[in-house]
């Protein structure tokens, strides 16, 4: 992942970027209703977390985290089909979509939290 960008600015350009699809679903009429801003902001926040774990401590947190987003989506997917008896694919993904994240939105907030302290 490009790491050229300093951390700070990247956290910057996720700003920016939530603020610009936010005021797009206010101001969009056609935008899908079950669509909501951390769905479009996970790959995103996930390439600003690359960029601040790497260049503070020259490893990167992205590779465990999706590994454990993938555990996670077994998981799931387990549950689904043993707890709940009905294994849908679509309410899977939407479900395993947000899991993804509002995990990422609070590793993403603690790592802003740490390199303040840092």
């Amino acid at each position: 992942m490009v790491t050229i960008i300093d951390w700070p600015y990247s956290i910057l350009v996720v700003i920016i970027l939530t603020i610009g699809i936010f005021l797009a679903k206010r101001t969009i009429r056609s935008w899908p209703p079950k669509l909501n801003v951390i769905d479009l902001m996970v790959l995103p926040m996930l390439w600003s977390l690359q960029c601040i774990t790497f260049q503070m401590s020259h490893f990167s947190l992205v590779g465990p985290l999706v590994f454990m987003f993938l555990l996670w989506g077994i998981a799931l997917a387990i549950y689904q089909t043993f707890g709940l008896k009905t294994f849908r694919q679509q309410q899977f993904f939407i479900n395993w979509w947000r899991i993804v994240g509002v995990t990422t939105v609070i590793i993403y907030v603690v790592m802003i939290g740490l390199t303040q302290i840092l």
